[in-house]
């Protein structure tokens, strides 16, 4: 008779907000979950295949309870206490994978005071995590989205033949670069301190970014992993890409107007795709 011999489910965008309230201080953790479980114990028979199958239901109010129980600090020791919540609690799952991304939320300031209580969304930057467990090995791995970057000159690039460029204007020197920059890297062991070493990724991609001038964005991205890869012993390999916005210098001829790329039009595409990735080896 066939059977199922792998399998997998689980439910994906789980929105939460969880509130923490210090007194008059509160903080706000904007979360969306996303678990994934496979190897459920054991093969089932096609003709039953859902005995196995975490009900929904049950499965959104134990993220639920641990999200009000642990989701107070960083996304990371919040997904380690699901997962493990998840493994304890449904024996019939032998390996879980979750994902968790967090909209960060930054206080409003009244005179320059910082505000317990009201806040502004940070952007489109958002921090993310991936915990995968079969309760007896366990791998983290941490991120950020929708980094925003702009530099305005010092990307250098190929100079264009006479012929590709008629107009005489480029002279080999990038003036505007925007982009979405991602990260993820992967952490050695889950008993690390996430937040420090998060921020530190983070300032590693900024300053690198803004501090030193490359043929190409893949060199700028082969400088941050190896400035975060020598920085974070801890972290075993670096996944970096840039989503670049394309923004060209507008024609002002017509106008009778020089335009000393001074003034870009935003263009919906192509979008230009780096990745690389960087490990120890």
């Amino acid at each position: 008779m066939p059977r199922i011999t792998a399998s997998s489910h689980g439910e994906s965008h789980l929105r939460m907000l969880r509130v923490v309230r210090r007194g008059d201080r509160h903080d706000p953790k904007d979360l969306t979950v996303s678990c994934r479980f496979e190897g459920l114990g054991g093969a089932a028979s096609l003709d039953d295949p859902g005995t196995l199958v975490v009900p929904g239901e049950a499965l959104k109010n134990l993220v639920h309870a641990t999200a009000r129980d642990a989701a107070h600090g960083e996304i990371e020791p919040f997904a380690l206490a699901l997962a493990q919540r998840l493994l304890e609690t449904f024996p019939q799952v032998t390996k879980v994978r979750l994902e968790v991304a967090e909209q960060v939320w930054s206080r409003l300031e009244i005179g320059g005071k910082a505000q317990g209580q009201a806040f502004e969304a940070g952007g489109a930057e958002r921090r993310t995590t991936a915990v995968t467990s079969n309760g007896r090995q366990i791998a983290v791995v941490s991120g950020i989205e929708g980094l925003m970057l702009l530099r305005t000159s010092g990307l250098r690039v190929p100079a264009p033949r006479q012929q590709e460029d008629p107009t005489g204007l480029q002279d080999g020197v990038q003036r505007l670069l925007v982009g979405a920059l991602g990260a993820r890297w992967t952490y050695s062991s889950p008993d690390v301190t996430f937040g420090p070493y998060r921020q530190g990724v983070r300032n590693v991609i900024v300053e690198t970014f803004a501090a030193h001038a490359r043929d190409s964005v893949r060199h700028t991205l082969a400088a941050i992993a190896d400035v975060a890869l020598a920085s974070f012993p801890e972290i075993l390999d670096i996944t970096l890409s840039m989503h670049e916005r394309p923004y060209r210098p507008a024609d002002l001829f017509s106008a009778g107007v020089e335009n000393p790329d001074d003034l870009f039009l935003v263009l919906d595409e192509p979008l230009g795709t780096v990745e690389i990735t960087v490990d120890r080896g």
